[in-house]
């Protein structure tokens, strides 16, 4: 009988995200298949081709302990134990077969349909794509309109109702040392991109960078919200938060700094943006203040070398400062550490491979995140 995706039941991307690093933790090898229905040709790119190719690779579904996600787009990822031979094959074939349906002799490789994933040594490119930060471009209709100050109104009204946590995406920073990467934190935020997709769509939230900035308030607001529950604060291990400067001097911070159990205080980062630091310097003083004395620590988000050769990151206070992977840092990591003070340790973003990991390591940066 033929499994149906369509039908089966889904696990969200927070639960492949858990599996990830369950699987870089354990070491189990394991096999994932990532179905890109974002891709299928415009000649095939109806819904019932969609359901045509998620049928495709439905016999995965029968391979040993496999499970079946949800992704952003319409995409699919089944992720099973051992190699998976026969039914990869079939669904492969299976693929080849819908996409033989082109009209005057096209030809689209069923390849550019997949991606296969061996873990955990791939586990972090898999999570890219999890952050949706892998596959291609985010894309909005181009007759999409601009946030305006009405629609933005609208869309807080709906936050107020709409179920988030669903959007709620994290992705773990590990610490580098002589053996195996250690976790260290998990950094978690909410997908912008995917709650405008699913409450309004006919919008370009990030067209007015003011506009998109109070949105970002109002989704500060709901994560506060949802962790403050009791047992998601009881159940949470160290972890980090994408705040604006605003969040931290309102009411839903404290209510979560009071729900927060004594045994995270000193394990929770708040990640702020240069433009909160540089942009009002009393009211960041005031709340840096505020957060060390309970305990909290602090991240400097998107930290180019330019910006740290114009930012004294010591005066400001910080702990740690996201550095992304460039070219230009691997061909000169001394000059990174003559911008940072001893005191401010870097996360080293965009490390996606096991050879960046390794390069990380090599050059003494001790956490990294992908």
């Amino acid at each position: 009988m033929l499994t149906m995706l369509t039908t089966a039941r889904a696990d969200t991307p927070a639960a492949l995200a858990d599996l990830l690093r369950k699987t870089e933790l354990s070491g189990t090898q394991r096999r994932a298949l990532l179905l890109h229905t974002d891709r299928l040709p415009a000649a095939l790119a109806k819904a019932h081709h969609q359901r045509l190719a998620r049928d495709a690779i439905a016999g995965l579904a029968s391979a040993d302990r496999a499970q079946h996600f949800e992704l952003s787009r319409g995409r699919v990822v089944i992720v099973w134990r051992q190699r998976g031979g026969r039914e990869l094959e079939t669904a492969l074939a299976a693929l080849e077969h819908l996409l033989s349906d082109l009209p005057d002799g096209q030809v689209f490789p069923p390849g550019q349909l997949v991606t296969l994933y061996d873990l955990p040594e791939q586990a972090a490119w898999l999570s890219d794509e999890i952050n949706d930060k892998g596959g291609p471009a985010h894309s909005t209709p181009e007759a999409a309109l601009p946030l305006d100050l009405t629609a933005l109104v609208r869309l807080e009204q709906s936050l107020t109702q709409a179920e988030i946590s669903r959007f709620i995406r994290w992705r773990p920073v590990f610490r580098l040392g002589g053996g195996a990467p250690v976790p260290a934190w998990e950094e978690r935020y909410i997908a912008a991109h995917e709650i405008a997709e699913n409450l309004c769509p006919d919008y370009r939230i990030k067209a007015n960078p003011w506009l998109f900035n109070r949105l970002t308030r109002s989704f500060d607001r709901r994560m506060l919200a949802i962790l403050s529950g009791p047992q998601d604060l009881r159940d949470c291990g160290p972890f980090a938060l994408n705040l604006n400067l605003a969040t931290i001097l309102a009411p839903e911070f404290l209510r979560f700094d009071a729900a927060l159990p004594v045994a995270l205080r000193g394990a929770v980062t708040l990640n702020l943006t240069a433009a909160d630091i540089l942009g009002d310097p009393p009211t960041f003083a005031f709340a840096r203040n505020f957060v060390r004395t309970r305990g909290y620590k602090l991240l400097l988000r998107q930290a180019s070398a330019t910006l740290l050769s114009l930012f004294d990151v010591g005066a400001a206070d910080l702990d740690f400062v996201h550095v992304a992977l460039t070219p230009e840092l691997t061909a000169n990591p001394d000059g990174l550490r003559l911008l940072l003070p001893p005191a401010v340790m870097p996360v080293l973003t965009s490390v996606s491979s096991p050879s960046a990991m390794e390069w990380a390591q090599t050059h003494g940066f001790h956490h990294v995140r992908g």
